[in-house]
């Protein structure tokens, strides 16, 4: 019979030799921080509009706009064309193509030529606040 446990019956030179042997260091590759805090991204909108064309998408799972969610990580614009940097409260969330298709209509809607960009680092975290409004917090 086979065992998977079994140990090899070494010297004890080999194992003292194998302890010696340095092992190469995995480096952690840091993931980039994409998102801004929502006082930033409110700095970079010349139209305070712009803003409530955002609060008009909102999660049908949780029924609160993407913005009060604090989906969207990070805003860049120059005239009518506008970077967004989002992300979705899980990976796999089954909304996810349509908020980013509702965003885009109604950012169209409004005369701006949009670029979503879906991102996950980092993972979406809810604030204190938005724990509080979704009735989680402790």
């Amino acid at each position: 019979m086979f065992n998977l446990f079994k140990k090899n019956k070494g010297s004890a030179t080999e194992a003292k030799q194998d302890s010696n042997v340095e092992k190469p260091q995995e480096s952690k590759k840091e993931q980039p921080n994409y998102k801004k805090s929502i006082q930033e991204i409110e700095h970079k909108i010349p139209d305070k509009r712009i803003i409530d064309t955002i609060k008009l998408v909102k999660d049908p799972e949780l029924g609160v706009d993407i913005w009060t969610l604090e989906l969207i990580y990070d805003i860049e614009m120059k005239e009518k064309k506008i970077d967004i940097v989002m992300t979705f409260t899980s990976p796999l969330c089954p909304y996810g193509p349509e908020l980013v298709n509702n965003l885009k209509n109604e950012l169209i809607s409004i005369g701006l030529e949009p670029n979503i960009e879906v991102v996950f680092t980092p993972f979406w975290q809810p604030s204190d606040e938005v724990k509080e409004l979704l009735g989680l917090s402790l």
